[in-house]
């Protein structure tokens, strides 16, 4: 199973419509993905309702998280109906989109509440240029609710990727993903802690081959096929206990 860990979809003719699911679908199939972790560019519970109606035809091949911000008076509630009425896995957050700091854990508090209860999954973006959100941010939040899994997209690209290694190597429940990271990152990551990290593209902005061959070059600098494959698929079935004959 080859799985990306961070793809976007557009939810209106407005947005990205390289991000349409039957576009998305092309590109996975050219490329081999399996399965994609999903999400709508931005928050809002309308953007969740319509992309769980534009995947549900491809149910097999999406893993839809909810993208949520915290700041909404009802985000829990929005939570809540995304996982139980539309069947999503767990939430999305943006930081920077949704202008709230990582470190506000009473913010958080009754959403990761939900997830830690149910031992479900948050994906949450994580570059080094914002104040709000940083890799030593996760550690906190990871002991504090250690049944989340916990996905730091971009693992704190770009100039943040040591202290992401260092937070995902420390933390059971913490993860890291590749989205816009460099080939070094790759390296470094596969050097020291290839069990606790997923492929992800950030598509539509990098695209599924772009991501791959950036796995290829980095397993093969190592001469480490073993870790291409944790990398581009293993490590996430794993974790998520999933199997293969569900989604190929």
């Amino acid at each position: 199973m080859v799985v990306d860990a961070h793809v976007h979809i557009a939810t209106s003719e407005k947005e990205n419509q390289r991000a349409s699911v039957e576009q998305v679908i092309r590109k996975m199939d050219q490329n081999g993905i399996d399965l994609a972790v999903c999400f709508p560019f931005a928050a809002g519970l309308e953007k969740q309702k319509k992309m769980a109606e534009l995947i549900r035809p491809h149910k097999e091949r999406f893993y839809p998280l909810a993208f949520i911000n915290p700041n909404d008076c009802d985000a829990r509630e929005q939570l809540l109906y995304c996982l139980d009425e539309l069947g999503f896995h767990g939430m999305k957050l943006h930081p920077w989109f949704s202008n709230f700091s990582l470190a506000n854990i009473e913010l958080l508090r009754p959403l990761f509440e939900i997830l830690e209860q149910r031992h479900l999954y948050a994906v949450i973006h994580c570059t080094s240029e914002d104040y709000r959100v940083h890799p030593v941010m996760f550690e906190r939040l990871g002991r504090e609710f250690p049944h989340v899994i916990l996905q730091m997209a971009h693992m704190g690209e770009v100039m943040a990727g040591e202290y992401a290694i260092d937070v995902a190597k420390r933390v059971p429940n913490v993860y890291l993903d590749t989205a816009i990271t460099s080939f070094m990152a790759v390296v470094h990551v596969l050097e020291q802690c290839p069990d606790k990290v997923f492929m992800g593209c950030d598509y539509p902005f990098y695209q599924f081959e772009m991501e791959l061959q950036k796995q290829r070059l980095a397993a093969k600098d190592l001469q480490d096929m073993e870790g291409y494959r944790k990398i581009t698929g293993e490590n996430f079935r794993k974790v998520f206990h999933l199997e293969d004959s569900k989604y190929t």
